[in-house]
């Protein structure tokens, strides 16, 4: 009897591992702590892209 359960639990844990390699690929190396986290390039960051939203729109009145 215990031979039927180890190899049930055997078979549970090898189909676990083969979903999740299936679902998520190669599994990869998580990173270290020690590394410091970078935010992602944005428009906010971009200072021509900064000048034109602070920019005052001109109007019918404005002009030169």
């Amino acid at each position: 009897m215990w031979k039927f359960a180890l190899l049930l639990v055997v078979v549970a844990v090898g189909s676990y591992y083969a979903a999740r390699f299936l679902l998520e690929g190669l599994p990869r190396w998580r990173r270290r702590e020690d590394d410091e986290y970078v935010r992602p390039y944005g428009p906010d960051d971009d200072d021509e892209f900064l000048s034109q939203i602070s920019r005052r729109d001109k109007g019918p009145d404005d002009n030169p």
